[in-house]
C-alpha cells in the first residue's frame, strides 16, 4: 500500500499500524463481512487516505452490491465507457478508500457534479437550477431541510404550511419522512436509512446534523455507474458512445415517480439507443425505433404523489402537458412521416396509417456526414441525407443543427425517432445568457445553402437581422423551427432573378412559419411597398401567448402550447371576447380564444373591399382575400389544393405530382408563395385551411399578411383591390435585387 512521505521512524510505526489494522480487518471480515455499509467511523491515525484499487471494491465488498434500480454496481461499472475506454476507477469518483473498508469514512460516498467536472468540464452546469446548491435564502430554494426546520423525527411535517398526515389522516408525517420524499426529486442520489429499518425510526443516514444540500447533479440524469456505452456503426471507423440515463421507478402512464411497491410502477429511463438493434439494421417492428429522452425528466417534472401522505406533489404537470402538445405527439405528420416506420402510426385527421415515403430514415443517422454533396451511400446514412430534415423533425438531430455542428466531426449520431423533447429546447448542462429556465439560444439561427445563395448566421431566412435577444428571449428557440424553410429572398435568387429558370415545381415556404409571421419577415415583399408587424404580439412573444396559464386538465397553456383563453382575455389585451367550445379534434386546440370571430371594436377598416367587409372578423377577412387570389389563379388555369403536395395543379386534372403546375410567371409565383405563407401558418388537417377563417395569420401578424395578399392581388391584376384598406406600413420592403 503506498504511503505518504514521512520520517523513517513514523513510517515504521505507521506500517506496523497498517499490518495490525489489516489483520484485525481480515478477522472481522470473516465474521461480519464488510461492515455495516453505513460508512460511519472515526478518523484513522493514518492521516491522509490513499488508494486501494478498484478490485478491492468490486471483487471484495461490492461484488454483489446493487444500486437504487437493482443493477449490480460491479457489473454495470465494468461495462461502461468510463472503464473500457477511459480507465476511470472507483476512487476517481469516490475518492481514496484506504480509510473506508466498509466501516470508515470515504471522501465522496455520493459524488456530486463537482467530481464529474474534474474530467468533463461542464462548468456552466453550476449556474443551472439543477446544480444550484439551494442554500437557505438562495435563488432557487428549497433549503436543505425542505422548509421543515430539522431532520429529526421530533416534529410533524407540513406541506406549504398545512400539517401532513399519512393516508389514515391521523398519523403525522415526520420531518425526516418529508425530507426523504422531497429528496426523490430535489436530491435524487441520496439514500435514506432509519434506525428501525423503516421511516418510523430515527434518521441515521444521511447524518441529520449534517444534511446535504439539495442537488440534482450529473447522476440525477445519468446512470452513475454506467454513464455511456459504445456501439459500432457503418458510418464511423471507431465505436460511437451513447449515454445511459438513470432509471426511475415511475408510473409509465403519467411519468411520475411512484413507490417501489406500487403495482403500476416500472423502472423506466430515457434512452437514445435501442439495445435490441432493431433500428440499426434498417428494418423496424412497430415503434421500437423510438427513443425517449424525456422519460428521465418526466420522473420529476410531472405531478405525482408524496411517498407518505399520498397527496399530490406541488410541481406542474409538465410531462403530461407535453404529451398533449404538437411537440410531443408522435402520431402527427411532422414526426410520423419522418419516423423509421411510418405505418406504425395513425394519422389523427384521417385515421389512416402513414405510407413509407422519402422522409423515412434508416437509423443510425450520422450527423457528422456533410449535408451537401454525395456523401451518403448504402453504408453511410442508409443512402440518404434525410438528416437535413432533422433540423426540426427530430428532437435530437435538431440539437446538432442548433449547435451548428452538422457535417463536422463534433456532430452526434441519432439512433431513433424523437419528437421535440425537453433537451431540444432546454440546455441540460448550462444556463444560456438572455433566457430563463435554461432555454437554449441556437449558435446560428439560419444555416441555408444552395447553388444560388448561402445564408449563415443569426439572421432570418431573408437575411435580415434577428431582433435583439432581450426582445426574443425564451421565444428565440421557437424561431429556429418556426420560420419555415424558404423566404422571399431565396425565391428571388433561385427563381426570379435575371438568368434563373422560373418553371418547375412550386417553391414551398413550408409549414408553420408562424415565427416569421410574428416578426414580419420571410414572405415575398414587393419593391416600392411598405410593411409593418404586430408589435403588441411581438412584445408578448411566443411563450406569453402559448405557455401561460396551464389548465387543470393539462389541455391548454403550459407545455401544451395551446393558448389558454385566460391568457388573451385579460384587461390589457382582448378582455372578454370569448372562447371556442372544447374540441379535442380542432386544429385550434381543445379550447382556445375565439380568434376566428374576433374584431376589435375600434377597427372599422374594410380589408376586403366587399360590402360589409368592415364587420368581418380579422380571420375571415384574410380568408376572403385568400379566396380572391385563388379565384385569379383558377382563371389562369391553376388550381390550388393545400391538402395535396405540391399544392398548385393544372386545372381540370387530378391533384397529383404528375399534374403539378410548372408554367410560372413572376406575378403568379410571388402571389403563390405568399398565399402558401399565409395558409400554411397551420398545417392542413382533414379540412383545407384555405376554406376556413385564417386564425393563425390573424393572430400572428394580420397586418403583414393582409398587406402581402393585397399586394399580390394588385400585382396579378394591375390595379389595387377596390375599396380595400391596406394597413399602413412602417418600413420599406426588404431589398432582394434588380427587378424585384
Amino acid at each position: 500500500m503506498p504511503l505518504t512521505s514521512q520520517k523513517e521512524g513514523d513510517m515504521i510505526k505507521s506500517f506496523r499500524f497498517v499490518i495490525v489494522s489489516l489483520c484485525l480487518f481480515t478477522a472481522a471480515s470473516l465474521l461480519t463481512g464488510c461492515g455495516s455499509g453505513k460508512k460511519e467511523g472515526v478518523e484513522s491515525p493514518l492521516g491522509q487516505a490513499t488508494r486501494v484499487g478498484s478490485e478491492s471494491c468490486t471483487n471484495v465488498c461490492h461484488a454483489a452490491t446493487v444500486d437504487v434500480t437493482g443493477d449490480q454496481i460491479a457489473v454495470t461499472w465494468a461495462n461502461t465507457t468510463h472503464t473500457t475506454v477511459d480507465n476511470v476507477q472507483c476512487e476517481d469518483c469516490h475518492g481514496p478508500a484506504s480509510l473506508h473498508w466498509g466501516v470508515g469514512p470515504i471522501p465522496f460516498p455520493t459524488p456530486e457534479s463537482a467530481q464529474c467536472q474534474v474530467c468533463h468540464g461542464k462548468a456552466g452546469f453550476n449556474a443551472t437550477a439543477h446544480d444550484n446548491q439551494h442554500i437557505p435564502g438562495g435563488v432557487f430554494g428549497p433549503d436543505k431541510f425542505f422548509f421543515q426546520g430539522d431532520a429529526l423525527n421530533s416534529g410533524q411535517a407540513t406541506i406549504q404550511g398545512v400539517p401532513e398526515f399519512l393516508p389514515d389522516g391521523v398519523t403525522p408525517v415526520t420531518h425526516a419522512e418529508h425530507i426523504q420524499e422531497c429528496s426523490r426529486c430535489h436530491n435524487p442520489k441520496q439514500r435514506f436509512e432509519f434506525a428501525n429499518g423503516d421511516a418510523s425510526g430515527e434518521l441515521v443516514k444521511p447524518d441529520p446534523n449534517n444534511m446535504p444540500n439539495p442537488e440534482v447533479g450529473c447522476a440525477g440524469c445519468h446512470d452513475a455507474h454506467q454513464t455511456q456505452q459504445m456501439v459500432t456503426i457503418p458510418q464511423r471507423t471507431s465505436p460511437v458512445g451513447y449515454p445511459i440515463f438513470r432509471r426511475y421507478f415511475i408510473d409509465p402512464a403519467t411519468g411520475a415517480q411512484v413507490n417501489s411497491n406500487d403495482p403500476n410502477g416500472q423502472h423506466l429511463a430515457g434512452f437514445i439507443f435501442q439495445p435490441n438493434g432493431a433500428a440499426i439494421g434498417g428494418t423496424v417492428s412497430g415503434k421500437n425505433n423510438e427513443i425517449n429522452v424525456e422519460r428521465t425528466c418526466a420522473s420529476c417534472h410531472t405531478k405525482g404523489k408524496y411517498q407518505y401522505s399520498q397527496l399530490p406533489t406541488h410541481q406542474e404537470n409538465v410531462y403530461t402537458q407535453w404529451t398533449n402538445s404538437g411537440h410531443g405527439t408522435r402520431n402527427d405528420p411532422a414526426f410520423a412521416e419522418f419516423s423509421a416506420n411510418p405505418p406504425a402510426y395513425t394519422n389523427p385527421d384521417t385515421g389512416e396509417t402513414y405510407p413509407v415515403g422519402t422522409h423515412a430514415p434508416s437509423y443510425p443517422i450520422d450527423m457528422a456526414l456533410s449535408k451537401f454533396g454525395t456523401t451518403a451511400n448504402t453504408t453511410q446514412n442508409a443512402g440518404n441525407n434525410v438528416y437535413a430534415c432533422f433540423h426540426c423533425h427530430n428532437g435530437i438531430g435538431s440539437n446538432v443543427w442548433q449547435e451548428d455542428a452538422q457535417g463536422t466531426p463534433d456532430a452526434d449520431v441519432v439512433f431513433g425517432d424523437e419528437p421535440v423533447t425537453c433537451i431540444t429546447c432546454h440546455a441540460p448542462h448550462g444556463n444560456p445568457t438572455g433566457t430563463t429556465h435554461q432555454v437554449k439560444v441556437p449558435v446560428k439561427m439560419t444555416q441555408y445553402s444552395s447553388s444560388s445563395i448561402t445564408i449563415n448566421g443569426n439572421v432570418f431566412l431573408d437575411n435580415t437581422p434577428l431582433p435583439p435577444l432581450d426582445k426574443t428571449g425564451n421565444g428565440t428557440i421557437c424561431i429556429f423551427c418556426h420560420q419555415g424553410r424558404e423566404s422571399g429572398l431565396t425565391l428571388y435568387v433561385t427563381k426570379l432573378a435575371a438568368g434563373k429558370t422560373i418553371t418547375g415545381s412550386f417553391f414551398n415556404p413550408h409549414y408553420l412559419g408562424t415565427a416569421a409571421m410574428l416578426w414580419g419577415v420571410n414572405a415575398y415583399e414587393y419593391a416600392g411597398k411598405s410593411y409593418t408587424a404586430n408589435f403588441a404580439h411581438q412584445g408578448a412573444n411566443c411563450p406569453t401567448c402559448h405557455m401561460a396559464n396551464p389548465t387543470d386538465d393539462n389541455l391548454n397553456g403550459g407545455h401544451t402550447w395551446w393558448p389558454n383563453v385566460a391568457t388573451c382575455n385579460v384587461a390589457a389585451c382582448h378582455g372578454g371576447f370569448g372562447s371556442i367550445a372544447a374540441d379535442p379534434t380542432s386544429d385550434n386546440g381543445p379550447a382556445s380564444p375565439d380568434v376566428a370571430n374576433y374584431r376589435a371594436s375600434f377597427d372599422t377598416n374594410n380589408y376586403t373591399g366587399d360590402p360589409g367587409g368592415a364587420s368581418l372578423s380579422i380571420a375571415d377577412s384574410i380568408r376572403v382575400l385568400q379566396q380572391k387570389i385563388i379565384a385569379i389563379f383558377a382563371s389562369r388555369g391553376v388550381e390550388y389544393d393545400d391538402l395535396h403536395y405540391p399544392y398548385f395543379f393544372q386545372a381540370g386534372k387530378p391533384h397529383t405530382s404528375a399534374n403539378a403546375f410548372t408554367q410560372w410567371t413572376p406575378s403568379l409565383y410571388k402571389a403563390a408563395f405568399n398565399l402558401s405563407f399565409s395558409i400554411k401558418g397551420l398545417p392542413s388537417g382533414a379540412e383545407s385551411q384555405a376554406n376556413v377563417p385564417n386564425s393563425s395569420a390573424a393572430v400572428h401578424d394580420y397586418k403583414y399578411v393582409i398587406q402581402l395578399l393585397l399586394d399580390g392581388y394588385e400585382d396579378l391584376t394591375g390595379v389595387p383591390l377596390a375599396g380595400a384598406f391596406r394597413p399602413v406600413g412602417t418600413r420599406p420592403a426588404t431589398v432582394y435585387g434588380p427587378g424585384q
